[in-house]
């Protein structure tokens, strides 16, 4: 699909973090972004491994476990990555195709420029990041 299309910018709008970004911040997320469609039980990131991108979900579910323990799923408009990016960090789970997927892809210098770029992307990843700090509740 062509970067600068309507339909593009109508693909990226169905991303929470994206949806009311304007054509401007679109194409300027679009530049950065690559289209992946991974099928059911690929390993997108391997725990421990050096973090080099980010992914957003489109379609399909991710499955998140840390020393094999289930940790979360991560759904369409979800992502996943951009913790080690930000920290400079090893991931800290392993991300794999927990369906047939269909994902964004940001690699670590884009996601930089992406939020130089489009500052809103970051207002809006922040609680959702600082949401994964939370401890679990105590029942």
């Amino acid at each position: 699909m062509p970067k600068n299309s309507n339909a593009y910018h109508a693909y990226l709008k169905q991303v929470p973090l994206f949806a009311d970004l304007d054509d401007d911040m679109l194409d300027a997320v679009s530049s950065k972004a690559t289209d992946l469609d991974l099928k059911a039980g690929s390993v997108i990131m391997r725990e421990g491994a050096t973090a080099h991108e980010m992914v957003i979900v489109i379609e399909g579910e991710l499955e998140v476990t840390r020393d094999g323990e289930h940790i979360a799923d991560i759904g369409p408009g979800g992502f996943a990555g951009e913790m080690a990016l930000i920290t400079r960090s090893h991931r800290n789970s392993t991300v794999i195709a927990k369906t047939d997927v269909a994902l964004l892809h940001i690699d670590g210098r884009d996601f930089a420029g992406m939020l130089q770029d489009v500052p809103q992307v970051a207002v809006k990843m922040l609680p959702i990041i600082v949401g994964r700090f939370q401890p679990p509740p105590h029942h």
